[in-house]
């Protein structure tokens, strides 16, 4: 990999000996440096491509994450793997597209789980996850916020759903899952369920940050650090409090609850920002910012969520619901107040690249569903040669989540229902907004996609 200032470098102990007029030895000893950078990613919850100022939005006020853009590169054509929340996760912990683990929907009570033909929690006998290569590469790993991989708290979690920490984490604090968590704004030691708790849905934001503030400043300088940092916002139950709302006194109700959930966010992930960069950490952390899926089309964020003209919202496969803002921020590193519109990036691709920075080589035998998308941070643009596949085993007619599957390759994406005799192609370059279906004019494209979909389709459990 041509990135000159990732070399790992190692030095031995070595000891100088002086003498001086009067026979006083002085040993000078040069310690061990390890340039391989922190990684911190930020992944928030149902925040859609068109949330943030940066990304066009003239009403919300997201100045710090705005701020972090113009300070790194800006991406419009990453995809999370699917349109809700635990499926997009878990593509991030095992870099394979979620129906290879049956994780088809989000986890929710067993009954449910075994309905939708699902396990009650993300695979935890693999033998690759994100934060446990990091830990064996020598990365000090945590994660703070939102799990929903399995666990937290009946009616809607499994009590035996293994704790975070199980998968590679050496410190972990969480809800949507099992293990020490909060109650109020207050640290919390056993698993909860948490979504009736007012104090904590208006200050999840704040208590995550400080969680990761406090784990970077314990750690700074002893080894690199992995942290993921998991937001609840803006997901539902909204409930901002009287002075998080003030700014945005005028607006629809809607708007008004919702953007100042944003808002809030924003604060705090300035505070992370401005934390890391006093510690003077900037040169060698590397920072993400993403969401699990679009804007969910119910509650606040059906009138004030936006995909900036992106067909679809949460649970469609369409762009507006797994097209979702990426931004990174590398000082130094990454090119400042860029726009990459070319790269076609995935979830899929974080845990090859993350392994590739900490210079761990995966098991042969592991197959990555991802791609190593480091030349992004090398200023280049990625050519995928990789295809995405999308399933979703819950389709309804006339919505827009009417489609069972979707396939992009190159430009083109396919999206189909073969029960309802329904095929949509877009060439997506042209058309992000995927106005104009070309299938008619285009059979071979259709058939070439179909095929590869229903080949990727064989390789998956029932």
């Amino acid at each position: 990999m041509r990135m000159r200032y990732l070399k790992h470098i190692t030095l031995l102990w070595v000891a100088v000996v002086m003498y001086s007029c009067n026979d006083t030895k002085k040993e000078i000893i040069a310690k061990s440096e390890d340039s391989r950078p922190n990684i911190i990613f930020i992944f928030a919850d149902d925040w859609g491509y068109g949330d943030l100022g940066v990304y066009g939005n003239t009403e919300v006020v997201t100045p710090n994450i705005d701020k972090m853009a113009s300070e790194g590169t800006r991406f419009t054509q990453f995809h999370v793997t699917s349109g809700v929340c635990s499926p997009s996760r878990s593509s991030v912990l095992t870099g394979h597209f979620p129906a290879r683990h049956r994780v088809h929907a989000h986890f929710a009570g067993n009954e449910v789980n075994a309905k939708r033909n699902m396990p009650n929690y993300l695979n935890d006998s693999l033998p690759v996850y994100l934060p446990q290569t990091l830990q064996k590469a020598g990365y000090k790993t945590a994660h703070f916020g939102k799990w929903h991989l399995g666990g937290g708290g009946k009616p809607h979690g499994d009590p035996s759903a293994p704790e975070p920490k199980v998968y590679g984490y050496d410190d972990a604090r969480v809800w949507n899952g099992n293990g020490p968590t909060w109650k109020g704004d207050q640290k919390w030691e056993t698993t909860r369920f948490m979504d009736t708790d007012t104090l904590w849905v208006q200050s999840s934001s704040r208590i995550a940050v400080d969680e990761t503030i406090d784990f970077i400043k314990e750690n700074k300088g002893k080894q690199p650090m992995f942290v993921n940092l998991w937001l609840k916002d803006p997901h539902t139950p909204l409930w901002p409090s009287k002075a998080q709302r003030e700014p945005f006194k005028g607006l629809s109700p809607s708007k008004e609850t919702y953007y100042a959930v944003l808002k809030d966010a924003d604060f705090h992930v300035g505070r992370l920002l401005e934390s890391i960069s006093e510690m003077g950490l900037d040169d060698n952390t590397l920072i993400i910012f993403s969401s699990d899926n679009g804007p969910a089309g119910w509650g606040p964020s059906k009138e004030a969520g936006s995909t900036a003209g992106l067909k679809g919202r949460k649970v469609d496969i369409l762009q507006g619901g797994v097209v979702v803002p990426f931004i990174v921020k590398w000082k130094n590193h990454v090119e400042e107040n860029k726009v990459d519109s070319t790269s076609v990036l995935s979830t899929v691709d974080l845990l090859p690249t993350f392994a590739s920075l900490a210079e761990i080589e995966l098991p042969n035998d592991y197959a990555i569903d991802g791609e190593n998308i480091s030349s992004i941070l090398e200023n280049n643009s990625f050519k995928r040669t990789k295809p995405l596949f999308w399933e979703w085993r819950f389709p309804r007619e006339n919505t827009n989540h009417w489609a069972q599957g979707a396939v992009r390759k190159g430009d083109w994406k396919l999206l189909f229902n073969k029960k309802m005799k329904r095929e949509e192609l877009y060439h997506i370059s042209k058309d992000p907004f995927e106005k104009i279906n070309l299938a008619a004019h285009n059979e071979e494209v259709v058939s070439e996609l179909k095929r590869l979909w229903y080949d990727w389709k064989k390789e998956l459990p029932e």
